[in-house]
């Protein structure tokens, strides 16, 4: 099993080298940036740095797996707002741009809309992707939709529909989340199933049912055997990689104690 972390279970303070280098200090094979309102790294790092951020990554045997936009709740495909709208895009555009740069496979882009968003989200929501898709075709990066709980696009088969409306490109794709599908009270494992080959990379996240405190890895919330039976049958072969906060006291015990579950359920496979 290859294991990955999202950026965020790192402090926010830490820069793209900084959690290189701790991904590699706790164990893990890939890190997923996290690409942020309040840091956007698709503007702060230029050239000169993304080539150096890949050869530090490339040197600790860590593989920048994809960026995450986590920027689109703010500057939202389905915006009501035009201008809104076109910094989504932007902001798509220079994610695959910088991706490519530092060999990374995917962008997730969040289905998500805005409590103001008209009732044709739907279709600025594919309006936006669409202005993306032959950029991601050239660069071989894929835009990679998660269903992040939002009714419009809440499961893989609406994730499905909107990849087919978007002209179904194969460099769109969906990123699975376990604890998302988990927390809609959906079925995981079916999720992964109805997702099939569209299936570009996969969240793991939980939480402990009876202390909304404990969010580690192994909590009680998720069914991970189901769902890596799940992965397992449709031959996905990409990084687990964890989501979640870290811990103010230690900035790497989140990380270190996801690599070690992760391991010991891969050992259970």
């Amino acid at each position: 099993m290859q294991i990955g972390l999202n950026s965020g279970i790192f402090p926010t303070a830490w820069t793209p080298d900084q959690k290189v280098e701790a991904t590699a200090r706790v164990g893990a094979t890939g890190l997923e940036l996290n690409i942020d309102t309040n840091q956007l790294w698709t503007q702060r790092l230029d050239a000169g740095a993304r080539r150096a951020l890949r050869r530090q990554a490339e040197d600790a045997q860590v593989a920048i797996t994809s960026l995450c936009l986590n920027a689109h709740w703010v500057f939202n495909l389905a915006s009501p707002d035009a201008r809104i709208r076109d910094i989504g895009v932007s902001l798509m555009l220079d994610a695959l741009e910088m991706a490519e740069s530092l060999g990374a496979s995917a962008v997730l882009v969040p289905g998500c809309d805005q409590d103001q968003s008209p009732e044709n989200r739907w279709e600025l929501f594919r309006d936006g992707v669409m202005q993306a898709v032959a950029r991601a075709e050239k660069s071989g990066v894929a835009l990679a939709l998660e269903a992040v709980g939002k009714p419009f696009l809440f499961d893989s088969a609406r994730l499905l529909r909107m990849i087919d409306d978007c002209g179904g490109s194969p460099s769109l794709g969906i990123y699975l989340d376990i604890g998302n599908s988990t927390r809609g009270e959906m079925d995981p494992a079916e999720e992964i199933r109805v997702a099939g080959t569209r299936a570009v990379l996969c969240h793991v996240k939980d939480w402990n049912p009876d202390d909304p405190l404990d969010r580690r890895l192994g909590a009680g919330g998720v069914d991970f055997s189901r769902s890596l039976a799940a992965l397992a049958e449709i031959g996905y072969n990409g990084p687990l990689l964890a989501e979640l906060p870290p811990d103010p006291a230690d900035g790497d015990v989140v990380a270190r104690r996801s690599v070690e579950f992760l391991a010991e359920l891969g050992r259970g496979q």
